[in-house]
C-alpha cells in the first residue's frame, strides 16, 4: 500500500483501471463459457433425442429384432428388461456400464468410460414382450476441446482489451490532469519571481473540479499577498513614522543629558521624552491594531442594547477629556438616540463592543482635537454623536452612527484620502499625537463589519462622519 502512495497519480489511476477491467474481463470470459457450455449441451441432447427417435419408434412392431442401428458416430444400444444386449454400436467401455444407466432410469447421464467422457441418453419403450431400453451415447470431448479453444480465445482477447484499457487510462489520466501540471508549473514560477512579476493560476474554459480548485487556489494567493502587502506596509509605515519620533527621543535624552547639573531643564527633557514615548507606543498600538483589523473579518456580534451602552460610555469619557484638558474648556458633548426605535432581538452588527467603542472614542476625539485646536471661544462648540436605524426602519437594515462638531471642518480637497493611513489635514483638524491613524482604523472597522464611512463638511462650519454598519440576523 506504501508503495502504491508513492506512485503518480496516472500510474494510479492506469493500475487501479486495469484491475477493475481485468476483474470484468474474466467474469465476462465465465459467463460466456457457462453460456455457450449450455447451448453445446442443449445441441448434444437434441442430437440424442434424434437418435433414439426412430429405434424407439420401431420397437413396439420389432421388439426382438433385427435391429438396424445407424453408424457414423451414432452410439446406440437396445437392451431387454433382463438387461441382455439385444444389438448395440456402443464401445465396449459404455456397455458395461448398461445395466447401471438402466437403473438410474430414462434421461441424459453424465459417464466416464475408457478415459472419455460421454453423454448418455436413456428412454424406456413398453412392448408386448416387455420393456425395451433404448440408449444414445455421444462422446464430449469434441464439446469440451471447442470449449477450452473458446475460452483460450476469450482471455487471450480479454487480455489484449485489459492492456488496451490500461493504455487508454494513462493517456486519458494525462490529459486529464495536464491542467495541473499546468498549474503546478505556474506556482513554481510564481513561487521563483518577485510579487509585481508574479501571476495567478491558469483556469480552464470547461467548469470542472480543476477549474474550481484553480480558482480556489488563485483566491488563496490573492489573500495571502494581500497578507504579504498589509505587512510590508506596516513595516513601511512603521519605519516612516518612528522615525521622526525615534530621532526627536533622541535629541531629548541628549539634551537631558547635557542638562544634568540644571534641575528644571532636566525636568523639562525628562517630561518631554515621556510624551514623545507616550506618541510612540500610542503610534505603535495603533499600527498593530490597523494590522489586526484588515488580517481578516470581526467575529465579534454587537446587539442594539450593547450599541447604546457603548454610545453613553463613550461619551462619557469623552467629557472626561473634555474636562481634564484647559484647552477644551467649553466643549459641550452629547449623545442623542431614539428608544422607541430599535431593531428586532435577533439583529447584530459584526463588531465586538470594545471595536465600536474604539470607533466612537476615533471619532469623538478627533472632534474635540479639532474644536480646540481651532482659534476662537470655545464655549458654544458642540460635539454630538447620534444613533439611529437606517431609512428601512421597519426591517432595521442598518444602524447609522453619526458624530457632528462644530470645527473647522476639512479641506474639501482632503475628504477623499481622510481614511487613508498616515494622512493628516493641513490646518486646525491635524492633531498632536494622532499620527494619521485615527480616521483609517474607524475605516478599517466599518468596513470589517461590511459597513461604511462618510466624511462632509457641514453648514457653515464643522464636519459630519456618518458610519453605516449594516444588521446580520442570527
Amino acid at each position: 500500500m506504501n508503495r502504491l502512495r508513492r506512485l503518480s497519480i496516472s500510474a494510479r489511476i492506469t493500475i487501479g483501471s486495469l484491475v477493475v477491467a481485468a476483474l470484468f474481463a474474466l467474469l465476462a470470459v465465465v459467463v460466456i463459457r457457462i453460456g455457450v457450455s449450455s447451448i453445446l449441451h442443449n445441441a448434444t441432447l437434441t442430437l440424442l433425442h434424434n437418435d433414439v427417435t426412430a429405434p424407439v419408434e420401431g420397437l413396439p412392431t420389432n421388439p426382438d429384432g433385427p435391429f438396424d442401428l445407424p453408424g457414423g458416430g451414432q452410439e446406440l444400444a437396445v437392451v431387454s428388461s433382463d438387461g441382455s444386449i439385444l444389438a448395440s454400436t456402443m464401445p465396449e467401455g459404455l456397455e458395461d456400464r448398461i445395466g447401471r444407466l438402466i437403473s438410474q432410469g430414462d434421461g441424459a447421464h453424465d459417464v466416464e468410460a475408457g478415459g472419455e467422457h460421454y453423454l448418455v441418453l436413456t428412454r424406456s419403450v413398453a412392448t408386448s414382450d416387455g420393456v425395451r431400453y433404448v440408449l444414445a451415447a455421444r462422446n464430449s470431448e469434441t464439446t469440451d476441446l471447442l470449449l477450452d479453444r473458446l475460452t483460450a480465445a476469450l482471455l487471450v482477447g480479454a487480455g489484449v482489451l485489459i492492456f488496451a484499457f490500461g493504455g487508454a487510462s494513462w493517456l486519458l489520466a494525462r490529459t486529464a490532469l495536464r491542467p495541473v501540471s499546468r498549474m503546478r508549473e505556474q506556482a513554481d514560477r510564481i513561487a521563483a519571481s518577485t510579487p509585481d512579476e508574479a501571476g495567478l493560476l491558469p483556469v480552464g474554459p470547461a467548469q470542472d473540479e480543476l477549474s474550481e480548485l484553480a480558482t480556489t487556489l488563485n483566491d488563496l494567493i490573492l489573500r495571502l499577498r494581500a497578507s504579504a502587502d498589509r505587512e510590508r506596509q506596516m513595516v513601511s509605515d512603521a519605519s516612516h513614522e518612528l522615525r521622526t519620533p525615534l530621532a526627536v527621543l533622541r535629541g531629548q535624552l541628549e539634551l537631558a543629558e547635557l542638562d544634568a547639573g540644571d534641575a528644571d531643564a532636566l525636568l523639562q527633557d525628562i517630561r518631554s521624552s515621556h510624551a514623545t514615548a507616550i506618541r510612540l507606543a500610542q503610534l505603535a498600538n495603533n499600527l498593530l491594531e490597523l494590522s489586526r483589523i484588515e488580517a481578516g473579518p470581526s467575529s465579534g456580534r454587537i446587539d442594539w442594547r450593547t450599541l447604546v451602552d457603548e454610545l453613553t460610555d463613550a461619551i462619557d469619557r469623552a467629557r472626561l477629556l473634555v474636562s481634564s484638558d484647559d484647552d477644551a474648556t467649553g466643549i459641550s458633548v452629547d449623545f442623542e438616540y431614539d428608544p422607541r426605535r430599535r431593531p428586532d432581538a435577533g439583529a447584530r452588527v459584526a463588531l465586538s463592543p470594545t471595536d465600536f467603542g474604539r470607533i466612537l472614542d476615533n471619532l469623538l476625539g478627533n472632534a474635540i482635537t479639532a474644536i480646540r485646536s481651532s482659534d476662537g471661544d470655545h464655549a458654544e462648540a458642540t460635539v454630538t454623536a447620534s444613533l439611529a436605524l437606517s431609512a428601512e426602519a421597519q426591517g432595521a437594515e442598518s444602524v447609522v452612527l453619526t458624530v457632528r462638531d462644530s470645527g473647522p471642518g476639512m479641506p474639501e480637497a482632503f475628504i477623499p484620502v481622510a481614511l487613508d493611513r498616515f494622512t493628516r489635514a493641513d490646518g486646525a483638524r491635524t492633531g498632536q499625537s494622532g499620527g494619521g491613524l485615527g480616521l483609517a482604523i474607524v475605516g478599517a472597522l466599518a468596513g470589517a463589519a461590511g459597513g461604511s464611512v462618510e466624511l462632509r463638511n457641514a453648514e457653515p462650519s464643522g464636519l459630519t462622519v456618518t458610519v453605516t454598519l449594516p444588521l446580520l440576523r442570527d
